[in-house]
C-alpha cells in the first residue's frame, strides 16, 4: 500500500505473515508490520527523511520468533551516477522479531547537495524501495520469506533558478527536494472564488468540449488523467513557445469573439483565458510545434480579466509551493508534471 499526501510526505507500508513448519508440518504463525514515512520536512531543505515503524507484532507460542531475523534493506537507484549523497541515522538494522518489537522505530534521513544535478535545473532524481525478508531459525521453514518490497518512491533535488530557496548564501544548500507524485492543482468554481471564471472554463473544457472553442469533435484535454497530465513551460527556458500558445489562444477569441473582445463586455474588461495553459508544453500552440499532437485540442474563451488574474496567480503559487519544474528535457522525455482538479 502506497499513499501520497503531498510532494512532501508519503507513506508505504505492508503486512507480512509467516507460518512455520518442521518436520514437514505447520507449527505456528508470526505476523508484523512495517510503515514507512517519507517528508521532506523543510521547504528550504534539501533533507528527504524515511522514518520506519514496525508494529502488530503477533505470534503463536510454537513460533520461535527470537531466532525469527528480520532484515531490512534498501535500494536507492540514482539516475545521476556521479552525485554523491549524505546519509543520516539508520535504516533498521538486521534484528530478531523480538529485538525488532523492542526497538521498533528508525529514522534514515538522505541529502544530496546543490550542484551535483543535471542542467539546467541542477537535477538530481533517485528512486527509493525499501524491502524486508525474514530468515527462519535452523531446523524452520516457513512461507514469505521475502524480500518483500513495502513500497516505492522517487524524488527530485533541485536547484531551478525560477523556483524557492534558489539564492541561498551556501551554494550547497540551494533549492530544494520533493516526491514526483502528480500533484492536482485545485480551481473552485463556488460563488465568490476569485478565480470561478477559470474554474468554469476548464471545467467546461473537460465535461463538455463540443461548447467550446475552437471546433473540434475530437477534443479531449489532458489534465484530468494521470496518464495524460500537464507538464509545466516556463516561459525563461522556452519563450517562443510560450508565446505561440499566447498567440494562438488569443486568434481564437478574436476570431470568434471579435478583435473588440477585451472590452465589449458591458461588465467591464475582459481577458482571452485559455486551457491548457500557456505555460504548458500542451498550450494552444502545440499542435504547430508537435505535428503528432492533435490540432485544436483547446479551448479559448474571454472572461473577466480579474478572475483571469486571479487564476494566474493561483497557478504560479502552486509551481512554487510544489516545486513543479519545467517539464521536459532537452530531448523531450518527461521530467515533472501534474494534474487539475475543479471544486
Amino acid at each position: 500500500m502506497i499513499y501520497f499526501k503531498s510532494r512532501f510526505a508519503m507513506c508505504g507500508a505492508l503486512q507480512l505473515l509467516q507460518v512455520w513448519g518442521k518436520n514437514g508440518r505447520p507449527v505456528g504463525e508470526s505476523s508484523f508490520a512495517v510503515t514507512v514515512l517519507g517528508t521532506v520536512p523543510n521547504a528550504n531543505d534539501r533533507t528527504v527523511r524515511f522514518d520506519y515503524h514496525f508494529s502488530n507484532f503477533a505470534a503463536t507460542p510454537n513460533a520461535k520468533t527470537s531466532g525469527l531475523i528480520v532484515n531490512t534493506t534498501v535500494e536507492q537507484r540514482v539516475l545521476i551516477s556521479h552525485a554523491q549523497k549524505r546519509e543520516s541515522g539508520l535504516i533498521p538494522p538486521k534484528k530478531s522479531f523480538d529485538a525488532l518489537r523492542t526497538t521498533p522505530n528508525y529514522r534514515h534521513n538522505v541529502i544530496f547537495d546543490a550542484g551535483q544535478g543535471s542542467k539546467p535545473d541542477d537535477l538530481i532524481t533517485m528512486a527509493y524501495v525499501p524491502y524486508v525478508s525474514v530468515k527462519y531459525p535452523p531446523g524452520y521453514v516457513g512461507t514469505n520469506p521475502g524480500p518483500e518490497r513495502v513500497t516505492f518512491t522517487a524524488m527530485n533535488w533541485d536547484a531551478a533558478t525560477y523556483l524557492p530557496n534558489s539564492r541561498a548564501a551556501d551554494p550547497t544548500k540551494r533549492g530544494g527536494a520533493a516526491f514526483t507524485y502528480k500533484v492536482a492543482l485545485h480551481y473552485s468554481s463556488k460563488q465568490g472564488a476569485p478565480e470561478k471564471a477559470v474554474a468554469d472554463h476548464i471545467n467546461l473544457a473537460h465535461t463538455n468540449p463540443s461548447k467550446t472553442k475552437p471546433p473540434n469533435s475530437h477534443k479531449s484535454v489532458p489534465g484530468f488523467d494521470a496518464n495524460r497530465p500537464l507538464h509545466r513551460l516556463y516561459p525563461g527556458r522556452d519563450k517562443p513557445r510560450y508565446r505561440a500558445n499566447r498567440r494562438t489562444a488569443v486568434s481564437m477569441c478574436v476570431k470568434y469573439w471579435g478583435r473588440d473582445y477585451a472590452t465589449s463586455d458591458p461588465a467591464g474588461a475582459r481577458e482571452c483565458d485559455e486551457y491548457p495553459f500557456a505555460s504548458t508544453y500542451e498550450g494552444a500552440a502545440q499542435h504547430s510545434k508537435e505535428p503528432s499532437a492533435p490540432k485544436d485540442n483547446f479551448s479559448a474563451l474571454p472572461i473577466p480579466k480579474g478572475q483571469n488574474q486571479a487564476g494566474g496567480t493561483i497557478l504560479a503559487l502552486f509551481c512554487d509551493k510544489n516545486r513543479i519544474l519545467h517539464g521536459r528535457d532537452a530531448t523531450g522525455q518527461e521530467v515533472d508534471a501534474y494534474l487539475m482538479a475543479i471544486d
